[in-house]
Formats: C-alpha cells, sequence, structure tokens
C-alpha cells in the first residue's frame, strides 16, 4: 500500500510540473502573440501614416500649380500656400506646413565661380547676426572647392573623412565643417537650404535676417523695414525692391543710420546685383505631421516647381524629420 501510494503521490507530482511547463508556455506564447499583434498594429498604422503624409505631398502639389495657374508671375510670404492646414482623420489629425526653400541663403552659392566670393561674405553676414563664427563661410567655401585642397585638415581628425568637393544636398552637411556643432546647426538651420547655384533669392518670402545679410551695411531693423514695404503683396518686381527706401540709401552712398560710407565701410559692400534676386519661387518644402491615435508619422519633400509650365517633382523626401522649421 505504501509503494502504491508513493507511485501515485510521483505521478500527480509529474503531472502538475507537465502542467506548469504548459501554463508557462502558454502565458508566454500568448505573451509573445500580444506582442506580434501589438508589433503588426504598430507596422500597419506607421504605413498608413506614411500613405497619408504621401497624400498630403500630392495634396500640395495640386495646391501649388493651383496657385502658379493664379499667378506665375509672383509669390510672396502672404500667398494661400503660406497658411499652415490641419485636416481631420479617421482617426487623427494631418498638419501640413508649406515654405519657401527660396526665401533662405543657399548654401551651394558658394560654389567656385560666378559670384561665389559675393554670395560667401553675405554668408558671413549672416553668421555674423546669428552670433556665429563669420569663419565658417571660409570654410565652408573650401568644402565646396577641390582646389582648397584642404584634405589634410579633415583626414587629421577623429573619425577622418574627406571635404565632399561638390554641391551639398542636405543643410545637415554643414556640420560636417571644423566649429559648426548642433547648437550652431539649429540656429542656421531656419535660414539656410541646399539648391541648386543658380537659385536666386526671392525677395518676398526671404526672413529677415536672410533679408539683412544680403549687404554688411543693413541691420535686422533695415530688414524689418523692407518685410515692411513689400506688404501684404509683396514687391511687384525686382526693380520695386532695389527702389526700396532701404536699398536706395545704400545706392546712394549712405548707411541707414544716416552716416556716410567711408573705405572701410566699402571692403565689406557686397555689390547688389538685380540677377541674384527674384519675386518668384521654383523650390517649396513641405512637411507634414501626421497622428493616428498617438502614432506619429512625418514627412517632409523639397518640391520644384518649373516656372514655364507649372509641373512638378519631388527634389527630395525625408521620412525621418520630427518637427518643421522653427523660424517660419
Amino acid at each position: 500500500m505504501t509503494r502504491s501510494h508513493t507511485q501515485q503521490g510521483m505521478v500527480l507530482l509529474m503531472v502538475l510540473l507537465i502542467f506548469s511547463v504548459v501554463a508557462v508556455l502558454a502565458t508566454s506564447m500568448i505573451d509573445r502573440q500580444s506582442i506580434d499583434i501589438e508589433r503588426s498594429q504598430t507596422l500597419f498604422t506607421q504605413q498608413q501614416a506614411r500613405l497619408y503624409a504621401l497624400g498630403a505631398e500630392s495634396a500640395t502639389r495640386s495646391g501649388l500649380y493651383m496657385d502658379w495657374e493664379a499667378d506665375a508671375a509672383i509669390d510672396h510670404a502672404m500667398e494661400e500656400w503660406t497658411v499652415e492646414r490641419t485636416f481631420p482623420l479617421d482617426p487623427g489629425i494631418i498638419n501640413i506646413r508649406i515654405q519657401d526653400a527660396q526665401g533662405r541663403f543657399n548654401l551651394n552659392s558658394l560654389l567656385p565661380g560666378g559670384a561665389s566670393a559675393v554670395h560667401e561674405q553675405r554668408f558671413k553676414n549672416l553668421l555674423s547676426l546669428l552670433g556665429l563664427e563669420p569663419v565658417i563661410a571660409s570654410d565652408w567655401a573650401k568644402w565646396l572647392n577641390k582646389e582648397s585642397n584642404v584634405d589634410n585638415k579633415y583626414l587629421s581628425m577623429e573619425p577622418s573623412y574627406r571635404p565632399a568637393y561638390q554641391a551639398c544636398k542636405h543643410t545637415s552637411e554643414l556640420m560636417l565643417i571644423e566649429g559648426v556643432d548642433l547648437t550652431a546647426y539649429a540656429k542656421l538651420e531656419p535660414y539656410i537650404a541646399c539648391l541648386p547655384a543658380s537659385v536666386q533669392l526671392n525677395v518676398n518670402t526671404a526672413l529677415d535676417f536672410v533679408l539683412a545679410s544680403i549687404d554688411s551695411r543693413l541691420t535686422l531693423t533695415d530688414a524689418e523695414q523692407l518685410i515692411a514695404e513689400r506688404g501684404q503683396a509683396g514687391f511687384k518686381s525686382v526693380q520695386d525692391f532695389m527702389e526700396s527706401s532701404v536699398l536706395s540709401k545704400l545706392k546712394n552712398g549712405a548707411r541707414n543710420d544716416g552716416s556716410s560710407t567711408g573705405s572701410a565701410g566699402n571692403e565689406e559692400q557686397t555689390p547688389l546685383v538685380e540677377t541674384d534676386f527674384s519675386v518668384t519661387t521654383e523650390f517649396f518644402e513641405m512637411f507634414a505631421r501626421i497622428d493616428l491615435n498617438g502614432r506619429i508619422g512625418t514627412v517632409e519633400a523639397l518640391i520644384h516647381r518649373n516656372k514655364a509650365d507649372g509641373s512638378m517633382a519631388t527634389v527630395r523626401r525625408d521620412f525621418s524629420r520630427r518637427a518643421a522649421r522653427e523660424a517660419w
């Protein structure tokens, strides 16, 4: 009897052990299944948000084409496309913001040839206005110019790398320059762009710091006055911009504080040439943020609008950016 009871007890223990193992395995499988379901839901939502983002880009193209059809001769800061818009989704919301990339300083204008020296001085002016070191402009000009032969400077860094010696594709490339850390880049980013070197600055959308940088004699107060003069409808032509009260004083050889420009001032003056400026835009930057019940999707796209026929092309697209540029 004792042996039989012992055997029955062992069988019971084995059954309980097997039941415990099965229970643990079942719990683990349920947890894993829950994780897989959650992961699948997240991936589905991400794909859904990305499709909404691409839809926002398509809607932006349609809006920009309508703007071109309405008036292809002028683009200014008070047009419909500049208004930030929010649309409801089921469930969630989508926010779309369009900015004029030609309202910023073009880093590729420092490529060798043409008026690169003039644009380098303007970049120095912008850096000074933002409280950054003007030498960054010289280093950037060397970064773009193979004749500068600055390989050793960057190859000696840790980690080492070579200068690009070519046009930039994204403004974050500026952080490869010595002295441009994340803090400096954050100050500069809202005011810079990487566009074809020949692209002109749209004076109807240019920000105050960018306008003040076009001549070393200008101040932020002058830039604010220029913005006030362009008004709700913008300058009708580049000639109107050149004949503004602020720039007229410069052409007459006087600073805007009332003093005259001497030889020292002439050394830093940057020639104001009409061909450097425009009142229309070809390159627009769209940022869309999609919120689907707390799951966020974003897209930033640089869109080129052909000024001849209004046709659109996406130059680049980035799904990693979390927020739009803050200066706008």
